[in-house]
């Protein structure tokens, strides 16, 4: 969403497309690569060692839906104009963010899902992820783009809680199974 979006702003001098998706893509590997700080600085200032990752999470979630109220409120509520340099900034955290949730994804899915049904479990979700990914992709078609992200950004609030309620259980040792 992020092309017709700037272009839909009027930048002077345009949108240059390659720098904008060079920048995403680093913004992606540099949130990769702050897993480990952000983890060591959670585990030591905010909780213990054993829900560092899942308070990353919630961290990730909570930047994550900052970063999307932002083009839904200049869209909104302001000429598209005057945000191009907020969007555009909102662009480049959110892809932190993915960047950021890969590693913690995986350090999860390592610390709750049995090694011997991970395959499985993660072969379950893709058909509801396809079409979280196609409802989204369709709703881009129909809604105002402010309502998308406004949707979005809802939408990691809602993971944000239900990570939160994660990091407030109590810590669990990952099962062994069995395979038959």
């Amino acid at each position: 969403m992020w092309v017709p979006t700037l272009l839909s702003m009027n930048p002077p001098g345009g949108v240059p497309t390659g720098c904008v998706f060079a920048a995403l893509m680093m913004a992606i590997t540099i949130g990769g690569i702050v897993f480990q700080p952000l983890e060591h600085f959670v585990a030591t200032n905010i909780t213990s060692k054993e829900k560092a990752s899942e308070y990353s999470a919630v961290f990730a979630y909570i930047m994550a839906a900052m970063s999307m109220s932002v083009p839904a409120i200049c869209l909104c509520c302001t000429e598209a104009s005057v945000c191009f340099e907020k969007v555009l900034l909102s662009f480049v955290v959110i892809e932190f963010c993915v960047g950021l949730s890969s590693p913690i994804a995986g350090t999860l899915r390592s610390k709750y899902v049995p090694d011997a049904y991970q395959g499985a479990i993660m072969n379950i979700f893709r058909l509801p992820l396809n079409a979280v990914v196609v409802s989204g992709t369709y709703a881009t078609d129909v809604f105002d783009q402010y309502k998308v992200y406004g949707l979005v950004s809802g939408l990691f609030v809602a993971a944000a809680i239900l990570q939160a309620s994660l990091a407030m259980g109590e810590p669990s040792e990952k099962k062994q199974v069995k395979k038959d």
